[in-house]
């Protein structure tokens, strides 16, 4: 159930198990599957006739949270043709590799493109010990770095340890890897110089964006000033939603759940940690719910078809897998709260409703707010 004037609508089905997905020039969406590993087109609501598109080899699935979770396409396409992904390699790795696409690049042909696999060039390997908690989320910003989210593998301080690939999302320089296979490449080669711990002595602290995630599996950027807006799954009681205006920040766990005191004792302090900008109890009759899913901060693209009206500007979406539900976020100075509602809610604090199982949403290039 969407507000008064809005409409859902299905692109196209026969997925299976989609995580995540990205846009091409023309409209066309590359999508990806978590267990069958596949990277699927999608080119005016259909499948390519080439399907997949690409099957990634090695992918390890076991555990609902690992699998082909993250696609990200390179902001200087056609140039650059590069089809980033975020995966749980059997090889006991949270991978990022970059694939190297042909075809029609630019989308004034038939649409198809592919990923060549013999191209896989590895970005980032970390260990994933324990299976759960390995974020998942890989996106560009508007000042074209690539960031990723890794979350905690089950350690619970380890996002209070700026040393620690763990539990923080980071902040990658990719424009200068060579073309072709090849990687990874040192980490700290790929650390801008204006990362918040770029003089850091670890390699992992200088890539570092922001920290103190237990599993954020999802997040977004602004595409007007590049900040971060981040939705970090809570452990028994509380999930969170965080907003980064600038690297460096530190949003508490395994200190804080929510805005509550946790029993864990970690070695690393969380002084001068964050709150989130909306939290919710599991229990609470307005917001059950238990996986907290970033939605996205709305921002109209130029010569979009189907806008969403200027008075959504610069709101966050928020979302959650199990509760089904869409709220909507307001910002005045430096506080965020529930818009007011819009004719036909669900309920005051809901704006939408029956969107459960979702992982990933994006504003579309139409201006439409997606899902899969």
């Amino acid at each position: 159930r969407v507000p008064d004037g809005f409409a859902d609508r299905l692109v196209t089905g026969g997925l299976t198990q989609p995580t995540a997905f990205d846009f091409l020039p023309g409209g066309r969406v590359l999508i990806v599957e978590r267990i069958s590993a596949r990277v699927r087109l999608v080119v005016n609501g259909a499948f390519a006739p080439v399907d997949p598109v690409l099957a990634v080899d090695s992918v390890e699935s076991a555990y609902g949270e690992r699998g082909l979770l993250g696609i990200a396409v390179d902001p200087r396409w056609p140039g650059s043709p590069y089809v980033y992904l975020q995966y749980t390699a059997r090889t006991g790795f949270n991978q990022v590799s970059r694939f190297t696409a042909s075809g029609d690049l630019d989308g004034s042909g038939d649409g198809l493109v592919t990923l060549d696999p013999a191209s896989r060039h590895d970005v980032l390997r970390i260990a994933d010990v324990y299976g759960i908690h390995n974020g998942g989320t890989v996106r560009f910003g508007p000042d074209s770095m690539l960031y990723s989210s890794q979350g905690d593998d089950g350690d619970y301080c380890a996002g209070q340890n700026v040393a620690s690939p763990y539990g923080r999302i980071l902040r990658m320089d990719v424009r200068n890897l060579p073309p072709g296979p090849g990687g990874p490449p040192a980490p700290e080669s790929l650390a801008p110089p204006d990362n918040p711990f770029a003089a850091h002595a670890s390699a992992w602290a200088r890539l570092t964006w922001v920290l103190g995630l237990r599993n954020p599996f999802n997040f977004h950027l602004d595409p007007a000033n590049g900040e971060l807006f981040i939705a970090d799954v809570g452990q028994e009681t509380w999930e969170e939603f965080d907003w980064a205006p600038a690297g460096g920040m530190n949003f508490g766990w395994g200190w804080y759940e929510g805005p509550l005191r946790t029993l864990f004792a970690c070695a690393f302090d969380s002084a001068g940690s964050v709150p989130p900008i909306y939290s919710y109890d599991h229990l609470d009759s307005l917001g059950r719910g238990e996986s907290a899913i970033s939605a996205g901060l709305y921002r109209r693209p130029a010569g979009a078809s189907a806008p969403f009206p200027a008075t959504y500007e610069g709101d966050y979406f928020i979302a959650d897998c199990y509760g089904g539900w869409i709220k909507r976020l307001k910002r005045t100075g430096d506080a965020w709260s529930l818009a007011p509602p819009e004719p036909g809610q669900p309920n005051a604090d809901t704006w939408a409703a029956g969107f459960g199982l979702i992982p990933h949403y994006l504003v579309g290039p139409d201006g439409a707010l997606w899902s899969c």
